[in-house]
């Protein structure tokens, strides 16, 4: 592995204008930009049109030996149809009245997202669901997508890297753990979006482009 490009290859995934991801007949020759924004969201449920998105967090790094951070934000959304949402969804993403009571609307939230992220690749673990309502939230709230025109699948870069007899199981939170990476407390996209960025400077490390001592 000799340059970040070629790190970022295996979990390249083009997008359309709009964000959604394109099937695999369909990709274009877009590559990561000078930025990464690794996100990760918590939503209400599956469905981009009838859930909605709960929770959200993204980590700014630079596309550069170690990928230094550059800022992150997070917060709790506010749901607007709750009554629709998906019991066992909750159930994961702690949701409750109270932790949600100081939550922001989805309008705030993506523009801070767009705001710390602007132009960047948006990069996550396992990232059909979290690029899915991301589109889904830029038509909400009738945003043209602020970000890259690629995304990068930071689990496909993890399968590509990891060996079986070390990792047997490639959700993020054991792939952290093999890894030795600390949890962050409380589950949160945030805390989340910090782990898959820490996965992504191991492997890294991995693959000799760690940062310079």
């Amino acid at each position: 592995m000799e340059t970040l490009a070629a790190l970022l290859e295996p979990g390249r995934r083009a997008l359309a204008a709009d964000g959604t991801l394109l099937r695999r007949e369909e990709q274009h020759g877009g590559t990561a930009g000078a930025t990464l924004l690794v996100v990760d969201l918590e939503m209400s449920g599956p469905s981009p049109r009838e859930h909605e998105v709960i929770d959200l967090g993204g980590v700014l790094a630079g596309v550069e030996s170690g990928f230094p951070e550059q800022g992150s934000w997070g917060a709790r959304v506010r749901p607007l149809h709750i009554g629709t949402a998906n019991v066992g969804a909750l159930k994961v993403a702690g949701y409750s009245s109270r932790k949600w009571r100081d939550a922001v609307p989805l309008e705030e939230a993506f523009a801070r997202l767009a705001e710390l992220g602007a132009g960047a690749t948006i990069a996550g673990w396992g990232i059909g669901g979290d690029m899915a309502f991301l589109a889904e939230s830029a038509r909400r709230t009738g945003t043209p997508w602020p970000f890259g025109d690629v995304a990068i699948d930071v689990q496909l870069i993890a399968r590509r890297l990891l060996d079986r007899s070390e990792v047997d199981r490639f959700n993020l939170g054991h792939v952290a753990d093999r890894l030795g990476i600390g949890r962050l407390g409380e589950h949160t996209a945030l805390a989340d979006a910090y782990a898959t960025y820490d996965v992504l400077v191991k492997l890294a490390e991995r693959a000799g482009l760690g940062a310079t001592p």
